[in-house]
Parts: C-alpha cells; sequence; structure tokens
C-alpha cells in the first residue's frame, strides 16, 4: 500500500508538471502581437478611429480604445486619465487628417466629449492546500481523487477593464481663424508623438 500511494503521488506531481506546461504554452500561443493603434475600427473591429460627415464641412471623429486596465476609483478617469489623453490625442490626428484630406489648411473642434466604460469582474479564485500533491491524503486513499488539490477555501480576484470614446464635432475652415487649429502642423506635431503607438489585443487581460 505503501508503494502504491508513493507511486500515486509520483504520477500526480508528473501530471502537475505536464499540466503547467500545457498551460503555459498555451498562454503564449494565445499572446497576440501589438498592432498599431492609429488604424480605422472596421479593420480589427475592437479599437480604431471612425468619422462621419453630419452637414457640409461638419463631420463626427470618434476613436474607441481595446478594453484597458482599469481601477474601481470613483473618479471619471478610473485610473485611465493618461490614456484619455492618448486617444483624445489618436482622434485629433484623425480630425487633422480628414481636414487635409478634404483640403482644408485649418479646422475647429466644436464638441469633444470623452468618455470611460468601465466593466468589472469578479473571478473565484481557489486555494489548494500546501503541499499541492505531497500532503497527506484526505479522503478515498486508494484514488488519485484523494491526493488531488481539491480546494479547502476560496475567494475572488476583482478586475476592471475600461474602454475609452472619445467623440469630436470638427468644423472644416477655409482659413485659418482665432481658435482653429493649423491642418498641416497638428497632423506633424502628433504624428511624432504618436507615430509608432501601439495596442495590445489582449492589454487588459480580461
Amino acid at each position: 500500500m505503501v508503494n502504491d500511494s508513493s507511486s500515486m503521488r509520483r504520477w500526480l506531481a508528473l501530471a502537475g508538471v505536464v499540466m503547467v506546461a500545457a498551460l503555459t504554452t498555451a498562454c503564449a500561443e494565445n499572446r497576440k502581437p501589438p498592432v498599431a493603434a492609429m488604424v480605422p475600427q472596421s479593420t480589427n473591429g475592437v479599437f480604431g478611429y471612425s468619422d462621419k460627415m453630419v452637414a457640409p464641412d461638419l463631420y463626427e471623429v470618434a476613436y474607441v480604445s481595446p478594453p484597458l486596465r482599469a481601477t474601481q476609483a470613483a473618479d471619471d478617469a478610473h485610473g485611465l486619465a493618461g490614456e484619455k489623453q492618448r486617444v483624445y490625442d489618436l482622434a485629433l490626428w484623425r480630425a487633422a487628417q480628414l481636414a487635409q484630406e478634404k483640403k482644408s489648411p485649418a479646422f475647429q473642434v466644436q464638441h469633444e466629449s470623452r468618455d470611460v466604460d468601465v466593466t468589472v469582474r469578479h473571478d473565484p479564485v481557489y486555494y489548494p492546500p500546501p503541499p499541492i500533491f505531497f500532503g497527506p491524503c484526505r479522503w478515498d486513499c486508494g484514488w488519485p481523487y484523494g491526493y488531488w488539490p481539491y480546494p479547502y477555501d476560496y475567494g475572488y480576484r476583482t478586475r476592471a477593464a475600461g474602454r475609452i470614446t472619445v467623440t469630436l464635432t470638427v468644423k472644416m475652415l477655409g482659413k485659418a481663424t482665432a481658435d482653429s487649429l493649423d491642418t498641416a502642423a497638428t497632423i506633424e506635431r502628433l504624428r511624432k508623438a504618436y507615430g509608432s503607438a501601439t495596442f495590445a489585443m489582449t492589454q487588459a487581460n480580461y
């Protein structure tokens, strides 16, 4: 009986190592390389910019981020203040590109909104008793299940993910005004700042 118990423990230890290795490999395979941030949302269906004409020389430009790690803080940014600014700048960059396409030397942001939609998940976390495979048998010692690390207790892990949406109402102008933005200068400034910006498709691990 002692030999059977020792063999069973060795078998379970080996099974555990194999299982951990398989999970690690699966996680590595599921990781996707970062993709360029300045893309149309239609490219991936998750994030990017979109625009539409709402009146002659008047456009609505939007940028939606992928799910990003957020906090449950009561403030409007939910720990994403820096990302909100980046998403705003990406939307503004698209507005400048659109102005350039329409051959407008300047444009004016007439209205803007910056929203964060936060989703909170509470996932159960199970805690097996240490040591996992080499502890004393708890029940039904003639079966592998008597040694398998079924949990003694469990808790919850809370994760929050936020998606940022920036929407701009933009007027295309034939000439600059006191409160307008120069099309070429805006494109150059934001291209230098965000030309290599990326988002990971699994950035929030959500």
